[in-house]
């Protein structure tokens, strides 16, 4: 036997070694579902797909209850702060056209930005110590109309919202620091962000069911098969649409926020972002490389996302099966959403709902896939 030969079979051998590791439990995935759907606490979709094959596919409930409309391909969610990601490769896009740096400060492309210190990657990475929106600035919003972006920056412009820490000091989630990025994004390529995020990324990727919003809520998003959003209702055992409830009120008044959470998509154009990233297509390497590595605090110390580190839209961790963990997800009324990538493994899972479901990171896929191995 040649060493040619040897080297191909060694090939071959890993080749279906990496096959045999991704091989599921179809029907305990499904009962593993089945269980929380049981219980009131899932409706939707969920796939999962291993080297961009799909080795997993199921629907559970309706896409309308009221219609009866069952879901398909075209079924389209809102993803909620999935939606991050987009906006984040929109601002590595424009750093990859010499546009932009993300080093460089926000004010500098958006002069009445008053917070001269905090630096674009600051926003992407949740370190930028901006003001907490719900602790502070709900309570001045008029709450009798469609508040969003241009809102926002009014309020900012009135240095009434002190920063809460030095930019860089500490980590907190802040979805107004991501709607700075889609404003950004607009002044610096003169284009809508709906228009640039089509022509720039859902295009590319052939995500024809995939857009970017200027809105969040779902009577202001005219799109054909987007799935209504539910919450359980414990008091009469029912699903009751989720901008109807009183206590989603904020649905309608904070509906014209983008960047932080507007995307509209489906499964199949997620499975189709998830393979551009592996072709580098449209995201490069080296943008990738940034956008999933840990964010380091002035101190030096990796920032503390929920336990686990966050880059630039992603969260991060490692998975002792599955290796390398890239995710996010994303929870708005009515929707619970999430996407997994494991590239060590080429493991992708994407699962999406149309309601609201408490602790919603309960519903662990990834860990159900590491019990099976």
């Amino acid at each position: 036997m040649t060493k040619i030969t040897q080297l191909l079979l060694l090939t071959l051998l890993c080749a279906n070694l990496s096959a045999q590791e991704i091989k599921i439990n179809t029907k305990k995935i499904t009962h593993y579902l089945q269980t929380f759907r049981n219980n009131n606490r899932f409706n939707g979709e969920v796939l999962i797909a291993h080297k961009n094959k799909v080795i997993y596919r199921k629907s559970f409930g309706y896409a309308n209850n009221e219609s009866k409309r069952i879901f398909n391909k075209n079924t389209k969610f809102q993803l909620a702060s999935l939606s991050k990601q987009f906006t984040s490769s929109g601002i590595l896009i424009l750093e990859q056209e010499k546009k932009l740096s993300i080093h460089n400060y926000v004010s500098d492309y958006l002069p009445n930005f008053p917070y001269k210190n905090i630096t674009i990657q600051h926003l992407m990475s949740h370190t930028s110590g901006l003001p907490n929106f719900v602790n502070s600035m709900w309570k001045d919003l008029d709450t009798t109309k469609v508040n969003g972006n241009k809102e926002m920056f009014e309020m900012f412009a009135s240095k009434k919202y002190a920063l809460q820490w030095k930019p860089g000091e500490k980590w907190e989630y802040c979805d107004i620091g991501y709607c700075t990025l889609a404003s950004l994004i607009e002044k610096v390529s003169g284009k809508s962000y709906k228009n640039f995020m089509k022509e720039k990324i859902f295009d590319p990727a052939n995500m024809s069911n995939t857009s970017a919003e200027h809105a969040t809520d779902y009577r202001a998003v005219k799109t054909p098969e987007l799935a209504m959003g539910y919450v359980y209702d414990t008091k009469t055992n029912n699903n009751r649409i989720a901008y109807e409830t009183p206590e989603n009120s904020f649905v309608y008044w904070l509906g014209g926020f983008y960047g932080d959470g507007s995307v509209i998509s489906t499964l199949d154009d997620l499975l189709k972002w998830d393979k551009s990233l592996y072709e580098n297509n449209i995201i490069s390497k080296k943008s990738l490389k940034k956008a999933t590595t840990p964010a380091k605090l002035n101190d030096g110390k990796l920032a503390d996302a929920w336990g686990s580190h966050y880059g630039l839209g992603w969260t991060l961790f490692t998975s002792k099966k599955f290796g390398e963990v890239q995710s996010h997800s994303g929870q708005q009324p009515g929707y619970n959403t999430r996407l997994t990538r494991c590239p060590e493994k080429e493991l992708t899972i994407i699962i999406a709902a149309n309601m609201s479901i408490p602790k919603f990171w309960e519903i662990d896929l990834l860990k159900e896939l590491e019990k099976q191995l």
